[in-house]
């Protein structure tokens, strides 16, 4: 009778300081100072700022094409063309334009014989953005074929054989380059450490990176600081986060992107969805950005909204799975298919899909969760602990290699991965930590 004892008195100790850790980090959460102001950014969210944008595209392109009416043979009109719709994906994410531009793009460069390499090196980045990456890879060729700028070309390889998951190319690549103080060297550069799970020396590089182009054009200034700015938000660094965002909307108060980081603050760092849901409401009513949809669903599922949170999901696999975006969302699908719908076939499908494009450890994690949650804990096993684990730092692959291993009698382990997970609650949002935290009660 006594180890019982002793066993259910350690239980419920156990048990005891577990739910005071909860409430503790509970009382922490809402005790945690606010971040996002209204008053900071509710001024950029002006109506018609982006249709004043589009009716100004619009108006090139009508140019454009009464140009190319009028000489159906020329290729340079088809570039301004690619050009003018490429910008106008960008700026209403409308995902007509992006087809019609890389459409446009692909007779041009055919007019040519593919043998231009400014052509092919818009080709090779307009499939990444497609997540076309073996095309992507094959334009970087055909590039360095037809003797394109070596430079260029390197760059151009580095960012498909990343997607790719051919790591040794990728550093290779990169390293080959000579300067090494280079803006285009020091953001790929930044991938790399962030890929290796160095994400503060990520950061300094790309501090670094932005420190070269803060005083150049817009478009520069813009990219640089919302992607450094993610990287704080990764980092746990909140507060410096939005003030990026906030610099990037003075700089260009058309950056929806920034308006969405300020969304994910209001929501996954205050705990204000009533602001995150407004923000993001407006952004949907500028722009197609089909993922918004799941952001909100993520948090109709915090105020326990279920059939709403069904709606939207059901609203963007409807939109997703039409032909132009090909396969733009299927890590979102495969999340979806498998957690939400159940339909185990349609995830596995989508996942080996994703295998054969591209051996990954992020691909690779969306096969292990497939496997799992259909109930075959060793094959999950078998994928997250040859290709997953320690081989990303993607805190959502973590999250799911600790479930699997857990299954697999391998607590310990999972419960570190959780820990190391909670780190990232703010990039997981509350939906997963909360997933986490009562995983970490069953261990």
């Amino acid at each position: 009778m006594l180890p019982g004892i002793f066993l259910n008195i350690t239980t419920m100790i156990r048990t005891l300081l577990i739910l005071c850790i909860s409430v503790l980090l509970f009382a922490a959460c809402n005790n945690k100072k606010k971040i996002a102001s209204k008053n900071d950014y509710s001024g950029f969210m002006k109506d018609g700022l982006v249709a004043n944008e589009v009716a100004t595209i619009n108006t090139e392109i009508n140019f454009w094409q009464q140009k190319l009416a009028a000489d159906t043979g020329s290729y340079v009109y088809m570039l301004e063309l690619a050009s003018n719709y490429f910008r106008l994906f960008r700026t209403n994410g409308n995902i007509d334009a992006l087809q019609k531009g890389d459409s446009f793009l692909k007779q041009s460069s055919a007019k040519l014989n593919h043998t231009d390499p400014e052509i092919l090196y818009s080709l090779s980045q307009n499939a990444i953005s497609q997540h076309q990456f073996l095309q992507a890879a094959s334009f970087s060729e055909d590039a360095e074929n037809a003797k394109g700028d070596i430079y260029t070309i390197r760059l151009l390889e580095f960012d498909a054989n990343m997607e790719l998951g051919r790591y040794n190319e990728a550093y290779k690549s990169l390293e080959s380059l000579k300067d090494k103080s280079a803006f285009d060297y020091l953001i790929r550069k930044a991938k790399w450490e962030d890929h290796k799970g160095n994400l503060d020396g990520a950061i300094v590089l790309m501090e670094q990176a932005f420190d070269k182009v803060k005083d150049k054009k817009k478009s520069l200034y813009s990219w640089a600081l919302s992607n450094l700015s993610d990287m704080y938000g990764h980092a746990g660094r909140v507060e410096e986060a939005y003030k990026g965002y906030l610099s990037v909307l003075e700089k260009d108060p058309s950056n929806l992107y920034c308006l969405k980081g300020i969304a994910w603050i209001a929501y996954a760092h205050d705990n204000n969805t009533a602001e995150a849901k407004r923000i993001l409401q407006y952004i949907l009513s500028q722009t197609d950005m089909p993922d918004l949809k799941l952001v909100l669903a993520q948090i109709a599922e915090t105020e326990g909204n279920e059939e709403e949170k069904r709606k939207l999901i059901n609203e963007f696999v409807a939109t997703v799975t039409k032909p132009g975006y090909g396969d733009m969302y299927n890590k979102y699908l495969v999340e979806i298919y498998t957690e939400e719908f159940k339909d185990y076939n349609k995830a596995f499908a989508i996942a080996d899909k994703e295998l054969k494009n591209r051996f990954t450890p992020e691909t690779c994690d969306w096969m292990a969760w497939v496997y799992y949650n259909q109930g075959d804990i060793a094959k999950a096993m078998e994928f997250s602990k040859s290709y997953v684990h320690k081989q990303t730092f993607e805190p959502g692959a973590t999250m799911h290699t600790a479930f699997i291993y857990a299954a697999n009698g391998k607590k310990e382990e999972a419960k570190m991965m959780l820990q190391e997970c909670l780190e990232s609650s703010f990039e997981l949002g509350p939906v997963a930590t909360k997933q986490i935290e009562q995983k970490l009660q069953t261990l």
